[in-house]
Order: C-alpha cells, then structure tokens, then sequence
C-alpha cells in the first residue's frame, strides 16, 4: 500500500521535505510545482512511511485504500509517462555545485547507523567527495526503522535495503559494532553525532518502577541484541500510559494476532501466551492534545476493536499489584502498565548537554563550543518526527557542515 494526496492538497511542499523516499512531486525547483492545484506521490517508490500524512496541514496525505479511488488514480497517472526507476547507484552522483572540498577527499566520521545517520551519509556522498567513516554499536544498520517500527509494518522497514546498499560505497568504511571512539576523534576533519534518542521518558508516580517502558517493550518485540523483556505478561488486560504513536503501536501489538506478526519465536510465544484480551490507555491530557495521527488510531480500532478502551484526563496516581490508581481515586485492575510518554536522549562523552530537552545544543547542527563536531536526528532536534523528518535533518547538518568548511578555507577566516 502506498500514499495518495487528495483534492484538498494546499501545494505548500511541507510534504516533499520529509518524504524519505523522494516520492512526491512536482517539488519546488521542478516544472510544474507552483502551477497545479495538487502534488503528487509517485506509487513506485512510496513506502507508506506515513511521513507525509504525519506532516500535512490540511491532512490530504493519506493511505492508498483510505482515499478515494479516483485520488489514487490521478496520483498513479502524474507518473504514468516518468522514466523508469533505476537502481540507486551513488557513484554515477556528481556533487553539487557548492561542493567546497575539492583538493582531495576529507575524512568525516558519522556515529549512528539510524535514519539520520544514514542520511547524513548519503548526503556527504552527493555534496561533497568525503571519505565517510560510518560507525554503530550495533551489527546492523537501520536504528529506528529497524528496531523501532512496529512488526506489523513491513513496507516501513524497506528503506533499510537503501540504508544497506549505501554502506557499500567505495566512499565509505562501514564499521559496525562499534562506538564513536576509534582511539578518539583524531584524523577526521568532521564529527556528526546521530547517536539517537532512545530512552523513556519518566511520568513520576509511586510504584512506576515495576512498569514497563516503550524503550523496553519495543525493543524485544523487534529483537534488538541484547534486549530482554523485564515482566511477564499477565492477562487478561493490560494499561498503556500514552498518547502518541508508540502508545497506541503497544497497544495494537498486545491485541494483534502473534501468529502474523514478524517477530522472534520467543516474542511470538510470550504475545500467545499472555492472556490479554483488552488494553486500557491512559492519556493525562484529553483527546485534543492527542499526539497520535488519525491512520495510527484506525489501525489501532481495525486490529482491537471493542478490546481497546481511550481514557482522558486521567492522570496516574500509583502503581500496586492491584492494578493502576488515578488521581480520581479509581483503580484499573490489570496485570501489566506500560509507559510510553515519549523519548529523551543522553549525554554525549565530550559534547555539551541541554537536560531539559535532551539535546546536544546545537545551531543548524553545528554543535554549541565544540567547532568540526555536527549532530543530526533526535539528538539534535529532540525526539519528536517520523522517519522521513530525519532526511531534511540530515541535509541542514551536512549543508552547515560544509559552510563552515567553506568558511575555514577562505583567506582571512
């Protein structure tokens, strides 16, 4: 399934910004943007990523068997006479035009194989003739698309087909499982640090301690190394603290049949055997402060039904073997609470820390006090934005990374 715009597109190219996959057109730049009354998602290379819808103003993004059939239409007919699709092949790329290291290829170390990482790195292939050492404590690339995207969302994860084959450039030295130390950050002219953002955040109430956490919870069920689930899973109903995506992806993941879902023999047995038949989510705030797209909640009622309860205003008191009490007095009895408020990142060795928003501080990626060291994704920005966010991310630090090159070699700087 891919993603359509509808009639009611407003053309302000918010969209073609965060599309991982380059699929929406005219962009700005191209014959035609401007001059119609709508943009377009080209079917052939969506990856119903939901980048788009996530960002629409005016929610005209929207799944292909949700809109109406002659939107599909029209989108699939803008690229009926396209040239065909061709193979990534980064080497036949020439860099731009502002492409400033020309005197022999730079060294530049990337940390983190995620989405931003990756993208960072694709970036510095096509602007610049960098040698670009990529670095990631796991064996695999991919980060959240990998080991965050929800099982039951397969044609999300294909861009990690793309995220490999860049690792196969003559251009760059891909070095998994490993940090960002190589013996320091010596010999390398730049430093981006895309190290991610992917620790729970904390809501604070007695007995919090014994739930568990998003990180936690979607890490196991993706079979990220070294990830273990810390409680049993105990039926028949279970209480997700949150209102967001991940929320309601937790959620759908304990109601859905184990028995299709692309997971680990073990996570497929433990989802089986749990006995939850019915989840209560709990959001501290009503439902206009939602943090969860619309496609998210049907998905969500398509996979639970009457199975699945949304509380509002509900703020949690205490957690006890009872179940979860409110600020209202009431107790939800249940076997299992997860927490999934959101996501906060950690210091990095070196760099400065701003605690508050679990960032690295940052202008434009340029990192505060700390000239030749760039951070991109939700180390710099904070952990908020889909997968297709991190691709605009990327392109601003590697655009300042190379300014500031250009800066470095004028006479007189």
């Amino acid at each position: 399934m891919s993603y359509a715009i509808s009639g009611e597109c407003c053309s302000d190219a918010s969209c073609v910004a965060v599309c991982p996959m380059n699929s929406i057109h005219p962009s700005p730049g191209e014959p035609g943007f401007g001059a119609g009354a709508s943009l377009f998602i080209d079917p052939r290379t969506c990856i119903d990523c939901g980048a788009c819808a996530d960002i629409c103003p005016v929610d005209a993004a929207q799944p292909a068997d949700q809109a109406a059939p002659e939107d599909v239409e029209r989108n699939a007919a803008y690229f009926a006479d396209a040239e065909p699709l061709e193979a990534m092949d980064l080497d036949s790329w020439e860099p731009p035009s502002y492409q400033v290291w020309g005197d022999g290829p730079r060294r530049v170390l990337v940390v983190g194989a995620g989405p931003a990482g990756m993208y960072a790195t694709r970036e510095l292939l096509l602007r610049t003739t960098a040698e670009v050492t990529l670095v990631d404590l796991l064996a695999d690339v991919g980060g959240l698309v990998r080991y965050g995207v929800a099982p039951d969302h397969p044609r999300t994860k294909q861009i990690i087909d793309t995220f490999q084959r860049i690792t196969q450039h003559p251009r760059v030295r891909w070095r998994p499982g490993t940090d960002g130390g190589l013996g320091g950050f010596d010999g390398f002219d730049a430093v981006i640090h895309a190290v991610g953002a992917r620790w729970s955040r904390r809501v604070g109430f007695a007995g919090e301690e014994a739930a568990c956490t998003a990180e936690d919870f979607v890490a196991w069920y993706n079979g990220r190394p070294g990830a273990t689930l810390p409680v049993q899973l105990t039926g028949p109903r279970a209480v997700v603290i949150g209102n967001g995506n991940v929320a309601l992806d937790v959620a759908r993941l304990l109601l859905s049949d184990a028995e299709q879902l692309d997971v680990p023999p073990a996570v497929r047995a433990a989802l089986r055997a749990s006995g939850i038949k019915e989840v209560v989510l709990v959001g501290r705030r009503g439902p206009d402060a939602a943090a969860y797209t619309e496609t998210a909640l049907q998905e969500l009622l398509a996979a639970a039904g009457d199975r699945v309860e949304l509380r509002y205003h509900a703020r949690p008191v205490s957690w006890t073997s009872e179940g979860l009490t409110l600020d209202s007095g009431e107790t939800i009895a249940a076997g299992n609470l997860f927490t999934a408020i959101g996501f906060e990142g950690r210091p990095v060795d070196g760099l400065p820390f701003d605690a508050d928003r679990g960032i690295v501080p940052n202008v434009r990626g340029a990192v505060v006090g700390r000239p030749g060291h760039y951070v991109a994704g939700w180390i710099k920005r904070g952990a908020r934005g889909g997968i297709g966010v991190n691709k605009a991310c990327a392109q601003e630090t590697v655009m300042t990374l190379v300014s500031s090159s250009r800066a470095a070699a004028s006479p007189g700087s």
